[in-house]
């Protein structure tokens, strides 16, 4: 059953009792220090043993993505990109001065030197099905009940993105034969051909006959002057712009871009003064369309999605 990031990464910690974090730094428990089970109220009132050491960790450890992926039933690349989006959503908040909370870790906090402090938080009580819940209310936020209560993903998640995105693909891809089957000219002149062999087989109008045809089409035609109707026109899709990530941070936009270039993915970087990122998918799509893909989007890669013409 598929876990979160923060419970795999406080798992990890009490499992192996060292975990490396790229950006931030590294976490000790001492081996001396005895965890304690779900119905063990010994510790719960003291802050748990964790050390934190400021370090420029580049990667994350084969082991921990490893330990991830088999607990998510997730490849290693798309593993290794929600430790990543993980990890920008904290150092995004900590840049703007706002605390990191680690559940079951503790609380990482940035100073006025650029370095980050660290302030132990309460143990994590870790079940066998993967959920957790805290120790005490001590150094983190409150969570109502029915947070603690919600349950965990089912296995079949995945498969149910894999067909909701597939099937805005196929919106995408039948507005796209719509706008080729209407400007091929083949198509119109196959059209046209039709129509004429059509006329060619209808048996001749006697004089009457036509007389006849030719006052009905007029009273038609003066009736249709008279009402003077609005003609509507087909709406044709739009190519759209849907950008899963915007950025100040170079290294991280070029990082994210060259990872789903790797996976044959058609995306787009976008830079403004060397400053200033967005990463994007551009397709045709019709009005009504764009907020099932928008949210088929949001699901695939955890991250709000917004449009742009």
């Amino acid at each position: 059953m598929a876990l979160k990031i923060p419970l795999l990464l406080v798992q990890y910690l009490y499992k192996y009792r060292k975990l490396s974090l790229p950006g931030l730094g590294i976490f000790t428990l001492d081996k001396s220090v005895v965890l304690p089970e779900e119905n063990d109220r010994t510790l719960l009132s003291t802050p748990n043993a964790v050390q934190f050491q400021n370090a420029n960790i580049p990667s994350a450890d084969k082991e921990l993505i490893s330990f991830i992926c088999e607990h998510t039933g997730k490849i290693r690349p798309l593993a290794i990109s929600d430790l990543e989006s993980y990890l920008n959503l904290g150092t995004e908040m900590l840049n703007i001065g706002k605390p990191f909370y680690l559940e079951g870790i503790g609380t990482i906090t940035k100073n006025k030197t650029g370095k980050f402090d660290f302030s132990p938080g309460e143990y994590a009580v870790i079940k066998e099905h993967g959920d957790s819940h805290e120790a005490g209310k001590k150094g983190h936020p409150s969570r109502d009940k029915k947070q603690a209560d919600m349950p965990t993903p089912v296995p079949g998640r995945n498969m149910l993105k894999i067909l909701v995105f597939a099937g805005a693909l196929a919106i995408v891809c039948l507005g796209g034969w719509l706008m080729y089957k209407k400007n091929n000219p083949a198509s119109n002149e196959q059209t046209s051909g039709s129509n004429n062999t059509t006329a060619e087989q209808l048996p001749p109008k006697t004089d009457s006959a036509v007389s006849a045809a030719t006052k009905k089409d007029s009273s038609k035609l003066r009736q249709s002057d008279s009402a003077s109707p609005t003609i509507s026109k087909r709406v044709e899709p739009a190519s759209y712009k849907f950008i899963i990530l915007t950025t100040y941070n170079k290294p991280h936009a070029l990082r994210r871009y060259n990872q789903l270039l790797s996976f044959d993915l058609k995306i787009h970087l976008y830079q403004k003064d060397s400053s200033f990122f967005k990463i994007y998918f551009q397709f045709p799509a019709l009005t009504k369309d764009t907020t099932h893909i928008k949210d088929s989007l949001r699901r695939e890669y955890a991250h709000e999605i917004t449009i742009e013409p």
